[in-house]
């Protein structure tokens, strides 16, 4: 899709109120992605926030919002998101994510032994080893 549609499901998704919960769901995700996408990398983060306060378990919500972190060039607070969701849900898409941090620890990228330790028992707790 090109900005101009993410742009026209954003007013649309917008305006949308008193849905069902699961259907207000849905709308927060597509808002935060499509707001991800347009490259409103706070608004994405917001919306996946609201969504994370209804659905916890969301991991499609927590990797926008890591993205996002990522492309604001704010490396804490995208592993911290990575931490806390991980803390309390099992890892299906950040698998592919936990997997490269423990290439980049075996390689000694990343000094900080406090998250290098939290990220290898994440990775443990979800049976991904190298």
């Amino acid at each position: 899709m090109e900005n101009e549609q993410y742009e026209s499901a954003i007013n649309v998704l917008s305006y949308l109120n008193g849905l069902p919960l699961k259907y207000e769901n849905f709308r927060l995700l597509l808002l935060s992605n499509c707001f991800y996408k347009t490259e409103e990398y706070d608004w994405a983060i917001e919306t996946a926030s609201q969504l994370l306060q209804n659905d916890h378990t969301n991991e499609y919500a927590s990797r926008i919002k890591y993205l996002a972190y990522y492309e604001l060039e704010d490396y804490d607070s995208a592993l911290n998101e990575i931490i806390s969701f991980l803390s309390d849900n099992k890892a299906d898409l950040y698998k592919s994510i936990l997997k490269e941090f423990l290439i980049d620890v075996r390689i000694e990228n990343i000094a900080d032994t406090d998250i290098v330790y939290k990220m290898k028992e994440l990775a443990l707790k979800n049976n991904i080893y190298l």
